[in-house]
């Protein structure tokens, strides 16, 4: 039975061994930690026995380099470049969306290279969405304290922004399900930190979970799965989540999270996707730690199905020696 055959089961909530996995496309990367793996086992030979279940991007984010390492994202918002953008200038300054063009939805990507990419990959299950949700977006046009205080302040103003940006995300929604061949969409937004709900729950049920509900819903008539990536402390938002029909739920980064207790609340209606720590047992962790915690996430959260075993972000800078433990726990399961 292939991956992507595997991972669709795990959707319905049947249990698979092994586990799939996910590892954001390690075994075609040629830089970072798969060229760390290259030299830690003497050759390119460990990427044959790599199969990942699924395969996913964020896309439409990034959409001309101004040089100087600045570049400008397809919303007008001004970055620096880097492993981890930086904004350097929002397309708002005031509370107001007088003046401003939002993007068209039609010329966020290429669709034809994107085509292409999603066309080759028939062997896994595909996942693709447009890049930050409604909460990042609206900080990276707006900034970070100016829309926590429009929350309060300037609801009326925050509510029309984040209704425009809900447009632009069904919108483009709509035009990649018609013309990508994918399985699944993958939506994002962090909204929590490692202690919890940045606005808090009341705000975010207000702002956010009606807006998220019409793009889960939207996603859903039109016949795909609606799997969301949001890092940080997210136990508080699991039964909201899965009350307005969430299909997934990716990230689930165990330094922030108690993912056994989401495990237990979400069991048989949310599939989980991650939750080997990356800040803690990838990163400090001896290999048998990261072996007996990896063995652990495969047999707890894997009971009864709904369950893809992957790192909360993709590998980079961690000892090489954790990530191959990692791999070779993966690829032996049940030895």
């Amino acid at each position: 039975m292939g991956q992507r055959e595997l991972v669709t089961r795990v959707f319905r909530f049947e249990e698979v061994r092994p586990v799939p996995y996910w590892l954001f496309g390690l075994k075609e990367s040629e830089t970072g930690m798969a060229k760390s793996l290259d030299d830690h086992y003497g050759s390119r030979d460990w990427r044959e026995g790599i199969h990942e279940g699924l395969m996913g991007h964020h896309v439409g984010f990034i959409k001309e380099s101004l040089g100087d390492g600045q570049a400008k994202d397809t919303f007008g918002v001004v970055l620096r470049e880097s492993n981890i953008v930086h904004v350097l200038r929002h397309p708002l300054i005031e509370p107001s969306l007088k003046g401003f063009d939002w993007p068209d939805p039609e010329d966020m990507v290429d669709w034809e290279e994107l085509r292409q990419i999603y066309s080759v990959r028939k062997d896994r299950f595909r996942l693709c969405g447009l890049a930050m949700g409604l909460f990042e977006r609206s900080w990276f046009l707006r900034g970070f304290e100016n829309v926590m205080v429009d929350m309060v302040d300037k609801p009326e103003f925050y509510e029309e922004l984040l209704d425009g940006i809900l447009d632009i995300h069904l919108r483009f929604m709509e035009l990649l399900v018609s013309r990508i061949p994918i399985e699944g969409y993958y939506g994002g937004d962090d909204v929590s930190d490692q202690h919890g709900v940045m606005m808090g729950l009341e705000r975010w049920r207000r702002y956010f979970k009606p807006r998220q509900a019409m793009m889960i819903d939207r996603c859903h008539q039109l016949g795909f799965p609606y799997v969301l990536h949001a890092c940080g402390n997210v136990l508080p938002l699991v039964d909201d989540l899965i009350e307005i029909g969430l299909d997934g739920f990716e990230s689930l980064q165990s330094e922030a999270t108690d993912v056994f207790k989401v495990k237990q609340k979400s069991k048989g209606r949310l599939v989980l996707i991650g939750a080997m720590g990356m800040q803690s047992t990838l990163f400090s962790g001896t290999p048998d730690e990261v072996v007996r915690d990896t063995r652990r996430l495969v047999k707890d959260l894997g009971e009864d199905g709904g369950y893809i075993i992957g790192p909360s972000k993709p590998l980079e800078e961690e000892p090489v020696d954790n990530a191959a433990a990692f791999l070779e726990t993966l690829i032996n399961q049940g030895e």
